[in-house]
């Protein structure tokens, strides 16, 4: 026989979820810090280009 009744399914998929909510957050975050650097890092790149272009 089976030995998981339906609240053990039940209790470990909460816990599951449950930990996924505290994840995804700091997923979140590191990914927004990232693209967040890359795009300054673009920008700062564009501004030089620009400044080289008005020296001349």
């Amino acid at each position: 026989m089976n030995s998981f009744n339906s609240g053990d399914i039940l209790f470990s998929f909460v816990s599951i979820f449950g930990l996924l909510f505290y994840i995804a957050p700091i997923i979140f975050i590191i990914w927004f810090a990232i693209s967040t650097t890359k795009q300054l890092k673009m920008q700062t790149k564009l501004l030089e280009e620009i400044k080289e272009s008005l020296k001349q």
